[in-house]
């Protein structure tokens, strides 16, 4: 059986065929007891029973911790530079990391004080956070609401009645009654049903935990992500001022060839045309500075307009790719894998209270009480003295009584309700499976293919930055020969195009190696310390 197979397999159809050879042997046994008249046939039918279904709630077990429905590979593959002649790195061997999880706090890596205070900000005052914890809660209090049934119930009555009756021998009767009790049931969990939905109650408020924690892990990302916008956003604005003051330069010496009718119209037009199009650039680019900073205000739960220190920021210096672990510690620390695996087992818990549901209930019940009672009899043919008028006196009793009680509910026939429940929570099994192997492939693929985004985007800043350097080098080369009069204005116009764009380009290229390094820890996943969870009381 392969693993999918197993972790869909968590529950066992031996409970269903012996309830349903019990169900048969109970009916056989009470048509024969109907038609002997006889006691001892139903005593043995039932004591069948009991003892069948006491073998069943001992058949179904529990597992302790749903396995994983797909295989891990051993270490994570990295890709290659995808460039020809470029070696392939073979894959870093599996290793051992011990039982201490992966902290999650991946920002501090970044060395920027200002993100991380950012961050710890956000995760206090987000709005969705925030909107998380409150449903961290209600899970909570579902649980408790679950639990409630397992514990015995206890309420308080008073009733207080005031009457008169007319009978035509005793006469007239006045009561004034007034009985205080505490009625006290409780069911037995016999076959651990009500255990089993608080087990599934308690692993979906866990499930809903680590959803925070995910939660935390993506608007973490999400800050970080806005923080280094808003400084590309603010280095682009810088590029492009210092591209628009080299567009201006070069048109004063293309009107002043102009002037000395070194030059035609048409290269002043197009620099001129050019210049406009360097300044609207710029006004898209600060519009850009300002909606970033929007943003990143709104992540951390305030208003758009919060200033920002982004004077003296910069991109972080991204070392080297750090050293993943092998891929199954990804089952531990990413908090998406661990809530879609404890959703498996909640599911599975029910599948057995479901079971639990066609078993008998046992519920056992008492009522202490203390009743005070007066009574007056006027009249009637056997009060002494006789005749209408008469009374006896007021007579007062008062007391505690109690009553102890036991039942017992067994279903027999509900067309075939209890086995639909049953197929029905399976399904559901079924269904959490599938989408925790789907967590699990996604989570390597977003490892790998930051892994291998990363690798390639360092090999392309290394041929942007050659080809920055060979744009100036060229645009030096055609401005000197346009200022000799060796050449017209096209070339020059040419090489400072490409020049920009490669400056540009470079710009970006370094903005998305840092995107690709946040994926990359945001990926790992990671344990929240306390300091960021909320209490469990």
């Amino acid at each position: 059986m392969s693993q999918r197979e197993q972790a869909a397999a968590s529950s066992t159809n031996l409970g269903d065929l012996w309830l349903e050879a019990a169900i048969a042997e109970l009916a056989t046994a009470y048509d024969a007891g109907a038609r002997r008249q006889g006691s001892a046939v139903m005593r043995g039918s039932l004591t069948l029973l009991v003892s069948t279904v006491l073998l069943m709630g001992c058949g179904y077990r529990k597992p302790t911790d749903a396995p994983p429905p797909i295989s891990v590979p051993a270490a994570f593959d990295e890709g290659g530079e995808l460039v020809r002649g470029a070696p392939k790195p073979s894959p870093k061997p599996a290793e051992t990391t011990g039982t201490q999880r992966r902290d999650a706090r991946w920002w501090r890596h970044f060395d920027d004080p200002a993100l991380s205070s950012l961050i710890e900000v956000a995760l206090l005052r987000n709005q969705s956070i925030q909107a998380g914890w409150a449903r961290v809660r209600q899970a909570r209090y579902i649980a408790m609401q679950v639990r409630a049934a397992r514990m015995p119930q206890v309420g308080a009555a008073g009733d207080f009645a005031i009457g008169e009756n007319l009978t035509p021998v005793i006469g007239n009767i006045r009561s004034t009654q007034l009985t205080a009790s505490a009625p006290v049931s409780y069911e037995a969990d016999v076959f651990a049903r009500r255990a089993r939905e608080h087990q599934a109650s308690k692993l979906d408020a866990e499930a809903v935990s680590r959803d925070q924690d995910a939660l935390a892990i993506s608007i973490s990302a999400e800050v970080a992500e806005s923080w280094f916008d808003a400084i590309n956003a603010r280095i682009e604005v810088a590029v492009r001022e210092e591209q628009l003051e080299t567009d201006l330069r070069f048109l004063e010496l293309v009107e002043l060839r102009y002037r000395e009718g070194l030059n035609s119209a048409v290269d002043v037009h197009q620099q001129r045309q050019r210049v406009a199009g360097s300044r609207a650039a710029l006004a898209l680019a600060e519009a850009q500075t300002d909606l970033t900073t929007q943003r990143l205000s709104v992540l951390l739960g305030e208003a758009p307009g919060r200033p920002f220190p982004l004077a003296d920021a910069a991109l972080p210096r991204i070392g080297p790719t750090p050293d993943v672990e092998v891929p199954a510690t990804l089952l531990d620390a990413r908090p998406d894998i661990r809530a879609a695996q404890t959703r498996v087992e909640a599911a599975d818990r029910r599948v057995a209270a479901a079971i639990g549901a066609r078993l008998p209930q046992i519920t056992v019940s008492a009522t202490p009480a203390y009743t005070w009672l007066r009574s007056e009899s006027t009249g009637g043919d056997f009060i002494p003295g006789g005749g209408d008028g008469v009374s006896t006196p007021e007579d007062t009793v008062s007391g505690f009584t109690w009553n102890v009680g036991a039942n017992v509910s067994v279903p027999i026939f509900d067309g075939l309700l209890g086995r639909a429940q049953i197929r029905t929570e399976r399904a559901v099994v079924d269904e959490l499976v599938e989408s925790y192997a789907e967590i699990i492939l996604n989570a390597l693929f977003e490892v790998e293919s930051a892994l291998v985004l990363e690798r390639q985007e360092r090999l392309r800043i290394g041929y942007l930055e050659s080809q920055l350097e060979l744009a100036a080098t060229t645009l030096d080369a055609t401005r000197d020969r346009y200022r000799a009069g060796l050449s017209d204005f096209l070339p020059v116009l040419t090489a400072l195009a490409t020049k920009q764009v490669a400056e540009l380009e470079l710009v970006a290229s370094r903005r998305q190696l840092v995107s690709y390094r946040v994926q990359l820890h945001r990926a790992l996943g990671g344990s929240w310390p306390e300091e960021f969870r909320e209490s469990e009381q």
